[in-house]
């Protein structure tokens, strides 16, 4: 023991004499470039130049990225608020105003007209800033396009580019919209024909954003469907139920304990006098071998057993995530259908001089709002929970903590998880979508990949076929085939890879 301890000292006084000469080799010849030697351990002047590169200014680039991130905690501020208006105020305002149409009472029409306006102008700025957002998304998006054009970073924003400037036309329709909703109710009782005509116009772009919303939320529920199908029709193998996984752990443990048995032997063969030795270590190393051979084959069934269940499990979340977004997509769509039908109803009723008593289109109004809000509400219900989740269990979904990096938050109490969970501006830190994409990612990973080296071929083959069902395949990555394999072998690409199919598991 001394001398190993002796030995691994010297090694490392060597390495550090070898280190200190080759620092001072290098100081001299730097010395001598320059003209002046300069000793080992000597600080650089200010005015010579150093390895660390220069901090880029942080002037322009900075202050845009900060009015950026203002207008999207903006942002997240009044959707709460429109929520609330659009889905509540609005259809309220508009039955108030039924009724005191059909009793003739002024002072009622008069204050829904102000409550009205109101509503129309919260809406009018929410609208606005929302289109500078996603003007401001999509100029990223094709940015990050242009700078990917090809491989797992490469998807998203070539999806999200067209979809945010559609999104960007639509908001600057709505809040064309709003600002003739000011215009109407802001208008006097004996204005009549203008407020028809205001009406008329305001219905008629209400009318065709909500057609067209609906028309895109329908052709999602398509792609969707495909997308759901896809995902079913993944054949892999039957889960491992809890007892045959109990069996193969306890058939890895006597594995362990057949080896450690081999060393007792090995060790008593050496004992007695020399006849029959060379028999007895070689029946001792014989059996120290078909140990190894033993353990080695029970952690690998215990692997493949584990990687089998979390195949299962992956794949049948990632077929109930696009379940939840079907029915999401398929209330969207028949509310914004009945919003449109709602514009038509209204632009009927002002071309026809029967603005004030138009139950009709208040009641699709109605309808319309409270499937939105449904769909709303369970969106914020869900993001919610995933709040009060990850302050109240942040290791349930985070990644494994890697040696040196930072240690996950410690649990907060009840009273505080449900203060982060109100935090709607907020998103969950580690989510359970996260946790799939890096187990899915782990089985189609390829051998370089440290996460799938011991997964299975066949587990391996069937973790690539959900990738190309979930729309993460060579196709959609605008890679070969073969490309796409060695992108997954890769493991510099992991951390594009989990991000990728964390977005095609989304059910948003």
């Amino acid at each position: 023991m001394m001398g190993s301890i002796q030995a691994l000292a010297g090694n490392r006084a060597a390495s550090a004499v070898v280190q200190r000469l080759a620092e001072d080799s290098e100081a001299k010849a730097s010395g001598e470039a320059t003209g002046k030697p300069k000793a080992s351990g000597e600080p650089k002047a200010s005015g010579e130049a150093t390895d660390k590169p220069k901090a880029k200014s942080r002037t322009g680039l900075n202050i845009r990225e900060r009015i950026a991130a203002a207008l999207e905690r903006a942002n997240k501020h009044l959707d709460v608020l429109d929520t609330l208006v659009l889905r509540g105020l609005v259809p309220a305002d508009a039955e108030m105003n039924w009724k005191a149409s059909q009793t003739s009472d002024t002072h009622l029409s008069e204050q829904v007209g102000v409550s009205s306006a109101v509503a129309a102008a919260e809406m009018g700025v929410t609208d606005g800033v929302t289109a500078v957002n996603n003007v401001i998304d999509a100029r990223k998006a094709y940015k990050e396009s242009k700078e990917n054009p090809a491989g797992p970073s490469s998807h998203a924003p070539r999806k999200k580019f067209p979809s945010k400037v559609l999104d960007g036309i639509q908001n600057l329709a709505t809040f064309s919209s709003d600002v003739i909703g000011v215009a109407k109710n802001s208008l006097h009782a004996e204005a009549v024909v203008t407020a028809a005509g205001v009406a008329e116009a305001g219905g008629g772009v209400i009318g065709v954003v909500a057609g067209a919303k609906s028309v895109r939320a329908a052709r999602r529920f398509g792609l969707t469907t495909q997308k759901h199908r896809a995902v079913k029709k993944i054949d892999v193998p039957s889960p491992v139920d809890d007892r045959e996984l109990t069996r193969l752990r306890e058939a890895e443990v006597e594995s362990h304990w057949a080896l450690a048995q081999a060393y007792v032997e090995l060790e008593r063969a050496h004992d007695g006098d020399g006849d029959g030795l060379s028999d007895r270590l070689g029946a001792a190393l014989d059996r120290a071998s078909n140990a190894f051979s033993t353990i080695e084959k029970a952690a690998g069934d215990v692997k493949k057993a584990q990687d089998t269940n979390v195949l299962n499990t992956t794949r049948d979340y990632a077929q109930a995530k696009q379940r939840n977004k079907l029915w999401k997509q398929g209330v969207g769509a028949v509310g914004d259908g009945a919003r449109s039908a709602g514009g038509a109803v209204t632009i009927a009723a002002a071309a026809t001089g029967a603005l004030a008593s138009n139950p009709v289109g208040w009641g699709l109004a109605a309808t319309a709002a409270g499937l939105l809000l449904s769909v709303t509400a369970y969106k914020a219900g869900r993001a919610g929970q995933k709040r009060y989740e990850g302050a109240r269990h942040p290791e349930r979904w985070a990644p494994e903590a890697e040696e040196g990096g930072p240690a996950l938050a410690e649990p907060a109490s009840r009273p505080d998880a449900l203060k982060e969970a109100l935090k709607f501006w907020k998103k969950a830190e580690h989510s359970k979508r996260d946790a799939m994409a890096r187990s899915l990612y782990g089985l189609a990973a390829g051998p370089a990949v440290p996460a799938g080296q011991r997964t299975s071929p066949v587990l391996r083959a069937s973790a690539r076929e959900l990738l190309v069902a979930l729309k993460a395949g060579p196709a959609n990555l605008r890679m070969t085939p073969e490309e796409w394999a060695q992108s997954l072998n890769e493991p510099a690409d992991a951390e594009k890879w989990q991000k990728e199919i964390s977005n095609q598991l989304a059910s948003s």
